[in-house]
């Protein structure tokens, strides 16, 4: 009976240590997927005020003549009668 006590106590503690280490490695396991969590929430709310930015900028590009003109003005190089087109050249460029 002497014997089977300690061997005993140390079967428990064994037992013991194995179940706190898989129980610590759980929450870490958990601590890293709440951080992730955390991150994907923070990206989804990022795309979504971009999202609403862009569906405004669609409502002004529909909406806003103004809008309308200043783009073709600006990226295409449009222009309404009568006006004049001027193009600056750098001199570093004619060379």
């Amino acid at each position: 009976m002497r014997i089977f006590r300690p061997i005993l106590f140390l079967i428990a503690l064994a037992l013991l240590v194995v179940s706190v280490r898989q129980f610590m490695n759980g929450y870490n396991d958990w601590q890293r997927a709440q951080i992730a969590e955390e991150a994907y929430h923070a990206e989804i709310r990022e795309l979504e005020a971009k999202r609403d930015r862009l569906k405004q900028r669609v409502e002004m590009l529909k909406n806003d003549a103004l809008t309308k003109e200043r783009l073709a003005r600006k990226r295409l190089g449009y222009i309404r009668a009568g006006e004049l087109k001027f193009k600056v050249v750098k001199p570093d460029a004619v060379k």
